[in-house]
């Protein structure tokens, strides 16, 4: 059974008869029953849903980070949301393939947040005990007193740290208790970029490194 939202003129939400009402990104969309194939995948195919997999594999975790960093290229009412955007672009520019044949994402491509703003250069990261000291430098732009750091470090398919408008973007650096050190499962891939903390205007982010 279906629901027709806000009157005759409403989207319909469920099942009408054969088709299928829902709402995607502010679009109303019908479509019908979808049949499962019969035919045996091709190998274009077969790498094609490998590609799709390891792509979800490494974003999915990381959706809470996407929604914030590709709010500027996906505004309210757009069509395609801010989490498909950083899922192309993953899907579209990260992905190898490694000696075996399988796809897997490499993390120096990815751009956990996007913007016009300009990011921070030379950057680097390292772990004394429990904690991680950053580094960067940053030119002096007109109104870039606001200006602030963003961090995500990454323990792929684990956990995560998201900071937001940690530190003066021209005092250069930074450090911080990070208790990922301590019961992380593999490597911790750290990204930077820059965020108006006035105008909550974005930059690219860039890829630091990872801490082994």
């Amino acid at each position: 059974m279906a629901i027709q939202k806000d009157g005759p003129n409403g989207a319909y939400i469920g099942k009408v008869g054969s088709v299928y009402g829902y709402v995607l990104n502010g679009q109303n969309i019908i479509r019908g029953k979808r049949k499962p194939s019969t035919k045996k995948p091709t190998p274009d195919m077969l790498l094609n849903r490998a590609k799709m997999k390891a792509a979800s594999h490494f974003a999915t975790m990381l959706v809470p980070c996407f929604r914030y960093g590709y709010r500027e290229l996906a505004p309210k009412g757009s069509r395609v949301g801010a989490v498909q955007l950083a899922q192309s672009h993953i899907f579209k520019e990260c992905l190898e393939i490694d000696e075996k044949g399988k796809p897997y994402v490499n993390p120096e491509k990815v751009r956990v947040f996007r913007g016009s703003l300009n990011p921070p250069k030379d950057c680097s990261v390292w772990q004394e005990n429990n904690t991680l000291y950053f580094k960067w430098n940053y030119e002096a732009v007109r109104g870039s007193y606001t200006y602030r750091i963003n961090i995500v470090v990454y323990d792929i398919d684990h956990a995560f740290v998201f900071k937001i408008a940690e530190e003066d973007v021209h005092k250069g650096e930074y450090s911080m208790m990070c208790d990922l050190l301590t019961y992380k499962k593999g490597a911790l891939y750290v990204y930077m970029g820059v965020v108006d903390a006035y105008t909550e205007e974005l930059s690219d982010s860039v890829y630091v490194g990872a801490v082994e």
